[in-house]
């Protein structure tokens, strides 16, 4: 009899101790199943991350396009602009009188400050490109009208 209750003693020991064993394994593959989640969850993350990224690669590409088309069309706008004011300028040195040599050398130099604008305009960046156009056309405006005045 005592060894039936030794015997039952050790095995009723043992399934205690084999079930604590089954929870333990059971909550340690319930973080694992848990972690895998997890991961999953990040690798979708990051691949919507990646396709975000991509979009506005595309988008940065697009507006480095846009912004050389408009410095192409400004750079021809001043070559025509200035061509005409050449032009004048040429037409208003020819004169003799003082005052027509005196405004000639005036807006030459004035013709030649426009020049070396324009050709800083390389070194702008996209973010002060238009700040950069709007003051480089005012000038010019403001030029092509000295230049009428004095050629009138």
């Amino acid at each position: 009899m005592m060894k039936t209750k030794l015997i039952m003693f050790l095995a009723g020991a043992l399934l205690a101790g084999s079930a604590c064993k089954k929870d333990k394994t059971e909550a340690a593959q319930e973080k694992v199943q848990e972690a895998k989640e997890d991961l999953n969850e990040a690798k979708k993350d990051v691949a919507d991350e990646k396709k975000d990224v991509a979009n506005e690669n595309k988008d940065v590409a697009a507006a480095k396009v846009d912004l050389a088309k408009a410095r192409t069309e400004l750079e021809a706008a001043i070559k025509e602009r200035a061509a005409r004011v050449d032009a004048k300028l040429t037409a208003l040195e020819a004169k003799t009188d003082a005052k027509s040599k005196e405004a000639a050398s005036k807006l030459r130099a004035e013709r030649n400050d426009l020049d070396a604008k324009w050709n800083s305009a390389a070194d702008r960046t996209d973010a002060n490109w238009e700040e950069f156009k709007t003051d480089v056309s005012a000038r010019w405006d403001a030029f092509e009208k000295n230049v009428d005045d004095a050629t009138n």
